[in-house]
C-alpha cells in the first residue's frame, strides 16, 4: 500500500477502515496495564454497573483508532500535533466490531516547513450498529510529495 502525501489528501471525502473485534480479554489486559478502573478489569463488579458488563477504556479506543488509521491507510505523517474535541460517546463492549470513519476536514501549508502541510482529520469510531463510541479531531504534519525531489 502506498503512502498518501499532503497533495493526495482530498478534503471532505470520508472513508471507513475496520472491522476490529473488541474482545473481553483484550479490554481487561489493556485496562490492567493502563486504566485499572474496576468496570474495565473486574467482570463481577462490571455486572453491577449501568452497563452490566466490562467496558473498554476510552484510552484503548483511542489506541485502536490510531492502529487502524496507521496500518490501513498509510499517510506520510511527520509528526502529530494533538487531538481536539475528544468525546467518549458510548462504551465499547466485548464483542463489538469496530469501524473507524475518517474525514479530512482541513489542510494548509506549514508556515515553518515548506516541505510539509498541516492536516486535520475528523474521526468517528463506530460499533457494528453504526453507533458512535468515540469522536475527535486529530491534527498532524504531513510530508509533501514535492519534498521527495529536493
Amino acid at each position: 500500500m502506498t503512502k498518501a502525501y499532503f497533495e493526495d489528501i482530498k478534503l471532505h471525502e470520508a472513508y471507513r477502515i475496520g472491522d476490529y473485534l473488541l474482545e473481553e480479554k483484550e479490554i481487561i489486559d489493556f485496562a490492567k496495564k493502563y486504566d485499572p478502573l474496576p468496570f474495565h478489569i473486574d467482570p463481577d463488579f462490571a455486572r453491577t454497573t449501568t452497563f452490566g458488563s466490562i467496558i473498554a477504556s476510552g484510552f484503548q479506543l483511542l489506541a485502536i483508532c490510531q492502529r487502524l488509521f496507521i496500518e490501513k491507510k498509510p499517510i506520510a505523517f511527520l509528526a502529530g500535533l494533538g487531538l481536539e474535541e475528544v468525546r467518549f460517546v458510548a462504551p465499547g463492549m466485548p464483542g463489538d466490531v469496530l469501524v473507524l470513519e475518517v474525514e479530512p476536514v482541513s489542510k494548509r501549508q506549514s508556515e515553518s516547513n515548506p516541505q510539509a502541510g498541516i492536516v486535520t482529520h475528523r474521526f468517528r469510531l463506530l460499533n457494528q450498529r453504526d453507533e458512535p463510541l468515540l469522536t475527535y479531531k486529530g491534527v498532524g504534519i504531513v510530508e509533501k510529495r514535492t519534498s521527495l525531489h529536493r
